[in-house]
């Protein structure tokens, strides 16, 4: 299958986002999540709790950051008004004095509202350690 470039330049985007609501989270930067975050906005944890943009924002506000979360292994896959970005996600999270670390399977669905692409879902499954 040809990718036009249009095609080609939206998924990069959403790869970008994607990669600003990481440093987001690992800035503590509630600022950048709320603007990225749509209003309905879950994070599904690799524990299956699942946590809501009400309370997320408040939490990194609050001084909730994470060490280290970054990925490899992405893909992307469009349809009209969605694009989902997976792939392999490095965390280290938890207070300083008890950091975890962990790989996760991850899936961001990024939706476009009034004309913005704002993240609806951010599902995060664990890999089992070898």
């Amino acid at each position: 299958m040809v990718q036009t470039t249009q095609a080609a330049q939206r998924e990069g985007e959403a790869i970008e986002r994607t990669r600003a609501f990481s440093q987001a989270m690992v800035d503590g930067n509630p600022s950048v999540l709320e603007a990225l975050l749509a209003a309905d906005f879950t994070y599904t944890h690799k524990n299956a709790r699942v946590e809501p943009r009400a309370e997320l924002i408040p939490s990194v506000r609050g001084g909730r950051r994470n060490a280290r979360m970054d990925f490899d292994e992405i893909a992307v896959r469009s349809y009209p008004g969605a694009t989902i970005v997976s792939g392999l996600a490095h965390m280290r999270v938890g207070p300083a004095d008890r950091l975890i670390e962990f790989d996760s399977r991850f899936s961001a669905v990024w939706v476009e509202i009034d004309g913005e692409w704002r993240l609806a879902a951010y599902h995060s499954t664990g890999v089992p350690d070898a």
